[in-house]
């Protein structure tokens, strides 16, 4: 039943792993193609929140930053202090994790702290995924927020990236946080 259930987050990180790379490589050439328009438009003479300088160079940097999106992230890890390393694209033959009950019944044994990180590990390629997915989502709010084309707060926005990048690597967050918590004895 849980290799099922394995199978079934190892399908869904896979996917995600294959249209999120997908989703970048056409939300990047389109924020610089968006910001080359912004800047040829002001140019001309127009105004407007689309052809603003600081919405051009947010367009630039977030273009750069989407097609190198595996280095994004492994930057924004390493700034965070967390040690998870990503790779975007491609199919992830990684992400099929494979489940013993021995594993189980070891980690069980050594406590909770140990089997609530057994649990993580196991799934990290579909958190990974997720979190990187969420990452994505919160740069493309805060371009549409510059835009005037949504009315969230960048507050929010960063929030939301933040939390990709927690959720990125929650099998090493959820255990140090429930055992610094005190939620689970070691």
């Amino acid at each position: 039943m849980l290799q099922d259930l394995l199978d079934f987050a190892g399908s869904i990180g896979s996917a995600f792993a294959i249209a999120l790379p997908t989703l970048c490589y056409i939300s990047g050439s389109a924020c610089l193609l968006g910001s080359l328009f912004g800047l040829y438009s002001r140019a001309k003479g127009a105004t407007g929140a689309g052809s603003s300088f600081p919405v051009c160079i947010a367009l630039i940097a977030a273009g750069a930053s989407l097609l190198s999106f595996s280095e994004f992230l492994n930057m924004g890890n390493a700034t965070l202090g967390l040690s998870a390393r990503t790779s975007v694209g491609g199919v992830n033959s990684a992400g099929q994790v494979t489940f013993s009950a021995d594993s189980l019944k070891s980690a069980i044994s050594q406590g909770p702290t140990a089997t609530l990180a057994a649990m993580l590990h196991v799934f990290r390629y579909y958190f990974m995924s997720y979190g990187a997915f969420w990452v994505y989502v919160s740069i493309m709010r805060e371009l549409n927020s510059m835009k005037g084309r949504s009315n969230t707060s960048t507050t929010t926005n960063i929030c939301m990236g933040l939390g990709g990048f927690f959720l990125m690597n929650a099998d090493t967050i959820g255990p140090a946080l429930a055992k610094k918590l005190h939620l689970l004895s070691s």
